[in-house]
Parts: structure tokens; C-alpha cells; sequence
């Protein structure tokens, strides 16, 4: 008894032991632990969306053209409307290694019943796909969209980029690409459409200064998730000194080529210290934007508040949006 009983403990040991060593030398584990916790996704609907729902067409599952994986979109479209309607290409968050469209669907509903067209995007997540990846994809389903969807009433003069957490991110910085020359030419990455048709951009809950986090006071256990989620998207253990990181603090290339921006974060355990910055820096470039934040001192909200739709702050932040959206 006393000999099975050393077995077990041993055989526990060795297998605790192997699934730290593998936690240490691959970013996998922890990023299988991060998918499972962004599963579901986190919106709330509001309490008519049914009847919203029912003023929209909903195409799920489409496909877009790209050599990556995951390349699906759904398509959500107003059921009525005379004129031109613009177009909003939505990427999801997740860190980078997590989330899905569906995640957005609910969110995506509201806007687009507003007299909207909007593209909901999948995208290849890391590891199995690293930077600039969904950056790639992005341009390549803009692409298709024009190419496929002449047909459709939609306005390709009038297209807007929107983004949540991570999608955040690489809503920006593939905006900078095509508005920015000088940054288009240090990244390598060529301009998917001309400057001239965006419209505007929404950045909802994103991080857009990777460095914030070398300087912020995190636990460790944050930090071993960070440097995880990093290696993961960037392709190596040494992310902190890659050119792809620089690249994407895109605090540190806007400039008032930007187009009109509109953008929110919560004030707990999300980015607003990033966003305010980013705001900052707008507001010395002259670059137009609607900003929506709200005191710790009146409210709690955690990061993608925005897609809880059962409280005042939330529907606010909504308002605050379409109200952006209808201005010239």
C-alpha cells in the first residue's frame, strides 16, 4: 500500500513538473488558460433586443479570401434603407490569442440597426498565427468586401474601423498604416485603401502603449500572463525588444494625419490610463475625437464595460457613439 501510494505522489510530481517546465519554455498553456476565459464572451443585451434584432439582416459565417485561418466575417445590415449606408469593419478582442466575433454579435446589432453596415471579423489568433497577422487579415477582408459587395447599397467612401481591447489595438495601428507615411514605411506594411474613405475610427477598452506596462506596478502573476500574451503575439520570448513591439505603441506615431477618432475605456482593470494619453495627444495634434469616460468616484466599470448593456453608463457610452457616427 505504502509502495502505490509513493507511485501516485511521484507520478503527480513528474506531471507537475513537466507542465511548469512546459508553462516556462511555451506560452501555450497560459494562453489556452486566457481562451478559456474570454469563452462566452461578456455582453449583456439590453432589454429590446429583440425588437432591434428584428430590424437587421444577419449573414453569418461568410468568408473572406486569406492564406491565415479563420478568415469568417458576419455581415449585419439594416433591413431598411434608401440611401447609401457606411461601412464598419469590427475586430474583436481577446488579447490577441482569444475571443470571436460572436463576442461582439449583440453590440454589432445595435449599431448596425441604426442604419449601418457591419463587418464583424475573425482573425487568425496567436500562437498559431503571430504580428502582423491580423493586421493582414484586416486589409484583406476591406479588400474583399469592395471587391464581392459593389451590388449592395453600401457606401465605400464612408468606412469606419472599430475595434475592442486587442482589436482596439490593431484597428489603430492598420488605420496609422494607411493615413501615416512616414510609420506606413517603417513598418513594411503597405496601405490597403486610400486615406480619403475613412471615415472615422472607434477604440474601445485598447492598449496603445506596450511600454505603459514596463513601467506600470502589476503583480507577478499579471506580468506572467503579459509576457505570455506578448511572446505569444509576437513570436518570441524576446518581444520586449523587437521592432514589432515599437511598432505597435502607436502612441508614439500618431499624428494629425489620424482620422476623427472616437474612444472609451472602463476605469477598472482596463487600459483608461492608455486611452487618456491617447487623448491627450488628439487634442495637441488637432485630430477630431469624442471621448466617453466616467469617475471611479460615481461608477465601477471593468474593461468592455461598453458591451453591458443593462446600466446608464453603458447606454450612455452607446448614445455617445451613434451621436459621433451621424455627425459630419
Amino acid at each position: 500500500m505504502k509502495r502505490k501510494f509513493k507511485i501516485v505522489i511521484i507520478s503527480i510530481l513528474i506531471i507537475l513538473s513537466v507542465v511548469i517546465l512546459v508553462a516556462i519554455v511555451s506560452p501555450r498553456p497560459a494562453t489556452y488558460a486566457i481562451q478559456k476565459l474570454f469563452e462566452g464572451g461578456l455582453a449583456v443585451k439590453p432589454e429590446n433586443y429583440e425588437e432591434i434584432l428584428d430590424t437587421v439582416v444577419i449573414k453569418e459565417n461568410l468568408t473572406y479570401e486569406s492564406k491565415w485561418k479563420n478568415n469568417t466575417f458576419d455581415l449585419i445590415t439594416p433591413k431598411k434603407t434608401q440611401e447609401k449606408i457606411p461601412i464598419i469593419f469590427w475586430m474583436h478582442g481577446g488579447a490577441y490569442v482569444a475571443g470571436d466575433k460572436s463576442d461582439v454579435s449583440e453590440y454589432a446589432v445595435q449599431i448596425a440597426s441604426q442604419g449601418y453596415a457591419l463587418v464583424n471579423l475573425n482573425y487568425e489568433l496567436a500562437p498559431q498565427a503571430t504580428y502582423p497577422t491580423p493586421l493582414i487579415q484586416l486589409g484583406e477582408a476591406y479588400q474583399y468586401i469592395v471587391e464581392k459587395y459593389q451590388d449592395y447599397n453600401f457606401d465605400f467612401d464612408q468606412i469606419y474601423f472599430a475595434g475592442d481591447s486587442a482589436g482596439a489595438q490593431i484597428v489603430a495601428q492598420f488605420v496609422n498604416i494607411q493615413v501615416n507615411d512616414a510609420y506606413q514605411k517603417e513598418v513594411k506594411l503597405p496601405a490597403t485603401l486610400s486615406k480619403e474613405k475613412i471615415a472615422g475610427v472607434l477604440l474601445f477598452c485598447g492598449p496603445y502603449d506596450f511600454e505603459h506596462f514596463e513601467r506600470s506596478s502589476m503583480s507577478k502573476y499579471l506580468q506572467f500572463f503579459i509576457h505570455r500574451v506578448g511572446w505569444s503575439y509576437f513570436g518570441s520570448s524576446d518581444w520586449k525588444e523587437s521592432d514589432a513591439l515599437k511598432h505597435s505603441s502607436i502612441i508614439n506615431y500618431i499624428d494629425e494625419t489620424f482620422p476623427k477618432t472616437f474612444i472609451t475605456d472602463a476605469n477598472t482593470f482596463s487600459f483608461e490610463e492608455q486611452a487618456k494619453k491617447l487623448v491627450t495627444l488628439f487634442n495637441e495634434l488637432g485630430v477630431e475625437n469624442t471621448s466617453v469616460f466616467y469617475d471611479v468616484d460615481d461608477v465601477t466599470l471593468e474593461h468592455e464595460y461598453q458591451f453591458k448593456m443593462d446600466n446608464e453608463y453603458s447606454i450612455n457610452t452607446m448614445n455617445e457613439l451613434l451621436e459621433f457616427l451621424k455627425s459630419e
